[in-house]
């Protein structure tokens, strides 16, 4: 009687799981600038606002990710469900995701010297600058 019971939790959590549709669900790509000009190869972390707005920010610690720029200045996320955001449909049913992120540099001291706020929704290709400040 127990195996039944594994046998029928193991198929109800197979069939669970690929009813969602787990995939990248945005783009955003973060083009940093200083003093007019783009800058390459720095680190840019990604943050998730969970309610607390851009203060998650103060720690790079707190990030969800990061990427570095490229010789364009351009640092490139992939936002995927579920981890940035909701699946896009469950069950077959489409999903109204949307959510916000911060996108940030830090100085040699750690301290947050950039910061861009982005609004992303399932099937956005954003493109965002990001300044620099001395």
């Amino acid at each position: 009687m127990k195996k039944i019971h594994l046998f029928l939790a193991a198929i109800v959590a197979v069939t669970m799981s690929s009813c969602a549709n787990f995939k990248t669900e945005a783009t955003v790509d973060v083009e940093v600038m200083k003093d007019g000009k783009h800058v390459a190869d720095v680190v840019v972390y990604k943050f998730k606002d969970n309610g607390l707005g851009d203060g998650t920010t103060l720690y790079k610690s707190n990030a969800t990710g990061n990427a570095k720029t490229n010789g364009a200045g351009v640092a490139h996320f992939d936002l995927k469900s579920p981890d940035d955001l909701d699946p896009s449909s469950v069950a077959g049913q489409k999903l109204s995701d949307a959510a916000t992120f911060y996108f940030c540099t830090y100085n040699a001291e750690d301290k947050r010297n950039s910061l861009v706020k982005v609004e992303v929704k399932s099937g956005d290709k954003r493109a965002v600058q990001l300044v620099i400040e001395e």
